[in-house]
């Protein structure tokens, strides 16, 4: 379970916490010691008094009352108590607190033969003692609190400013050129093992960048070679002015479809690069042309009793390379066309967006959120799972959205949105 609050929120949170149930831990246990201690020591200090003012009234009978600084003690005969401690006739033999007229007693009531004896200690002047220690350790509480919030607060810089300083230099880093090595400059703990990795992972970064320039330069290079020849043949072909009227156009469309190869090929190369800058600007170009390139273009994999529909209002001029736009316009097109067996496609375009909508088969809502995944193919997919992945790419790589709706067995519509409004 991934953590909601950063790392320094956390060391800081967990100071003042520990200090907290630290002193809540001490608190408690003082006050509870101190109680039990006041009731052990008390209590057997005014049973000791009490014994002995009982050995007192052995030798003289008459002595009922004695008194001190601090306890008083009687001696009750018929159980008809003085009107001082007359709030006392309603407890048993043994040892008492009492809350009487806002004061607090201790009491230890004894019984020998018929009489009473009673020793009153009045611990007000304890019980107030007892409340400002209280008043001190709640303060001190306070004191520890705050203690520990600046501490934690502190200690939290301290610890995560390594961590902060090597993200701050990664956010720096190009992986595809930087000959900086990070672990360099840490010391053998967690934050050096961290940058040790970091530079591990940039090493096989920047060779699986280097392999893949390889590749593409590679494939470039050789791609090249058989598309000038086909290029140089067909144009050859067109050339001879014995070719058969039926065979002209088949050789004109193997043309376009070399040049366009050509063209795309330069396009996905471009699109491994980086993302667009804002200051790259190409000449506005017309859709409507290539729209109807592509319909004638794939034409032949539709079914010839699907119609298709074609709505133009206002067509809109983008800033994009040609190959871009008939890479992502023919995407959206060949799957219609190929997953429609009857019913029609509509191929629609205004200034804000270009949508196609089919009456086909339909995408499962189980597999629509997936269908932009590279490689990603659905139960009744025909092709490589990297169409609408490129159509993606190339729409993250101009700032453009694409969306798609569908219901199964009824049908989808993709839209390609690049204005500020979307069809509906």
């Amino acid at each position: 379970m991934p953590y909601r609050h950063k790392i320094r929120f956390r060391i800081f949170l967990s100071y003042p916490l520990l200090g907290f149930l630290l002193s809540l831990f001490m608190i408690t246990f003082l006050i509870l010691a101190f109680e039990s201690l006041e009731r052990q020591v008390m209590g057997a200090y005014l049973v000791e008094e009490l014994d002995h003012f009982i050995q007192l009234t052995d030798h003289n009978p008459t002595l009922s009352i004695q008194q001190s600084k601090n306890w008083t003690v009687y001696k009750v005969q018929d159980g008809k108590l003085p009107n001082e401690i007359s709030f006392l006739s309603t407890y048993s033999e043994g040892i008492h607190d009492v809350e009487h007229n806002q004061h607090s007693y201790d009491v230890v009531i004894k019984r020998q033969d018929k009489n009473h004896y009673y020793i009153v200690y009045d611990d007000t002047g304890f019980e107030t003692l007892e409340y400002n220690l209280i008043t001190y350790l709640i303060a001190a509480v306070f004191i520890i609190l705050w203690l520990a919030t600046w501490y934690g607060l502190w200690l939290s810089k301290k610890v995560i400013e390594p961590i902060a300083t090597l993200a701050r230099r990664i956010k720096t880093l190009n992986p595809e050129n930087s000959t900086e090595y990070l672990s360099k400059d840490y010391t053998n703990d967690e934050v050096g093992m961290l940058a040790l990795e970091f530079d591990a992972y940039k090493e096989r970064l920047q060779a699986l960048i280097q392999r893949e320039r390889e590749f593409t330069g590679n494939a470039s290079h050789e791609l090249r070679t058989p598309l000038a020849i086909i290029m140089a043949a067909s144009e050859g072909l067109l050339l001879r002015t014995d070719l058969p009227d039926e065979i002209r156009p088949r050789i004109e469309r193997i043309q376009r479809s070399a040049i366009e190869m050509k063209e795309r090929l330069a396009t996905l190369l471009g699109l491994a690069r980086s993302p667009v800058s804002a200051s790259e600007t190409t000449d506005k170009i017309e859709l409507t042309t290539i729209i109807d390139r592509l319909i004638e273009d794939h034409r032949g994999l539709s079914n010839k009793h699907v119609k298709i529909i074609k709505q133009v209002n206002g067509p809109p001029g983008i800033n994009a390379s040609p190959p871009i736009i008939s890479m992502l316009m023919g995407n959206l097109i060949r799957n219609a066309f190929i997953y429609t067996s009857q019913g029609s496609v509509t191929i629609f375009l205004d200034e804000h967006a270009f949508a196609v909508t089919d009456t086909g088969q339909g995408i499962d809502k189980d597999e629509i959120d997936r269908i932009f995944e590279r490689g990603y193919r659905g139960t009744s997919s025909q092709g490589s799972g990297l169409g609408l992945a490129i159509s993606k790419r190339i729409c993250e790589y101009y700032g453009w959205q694409l969306k798609v709706d569908s219901v199964k067995g009824k049908g989808t519509k993709v839209q390609w949105l690049f204005g500020s409004s979307s069809i509906t």
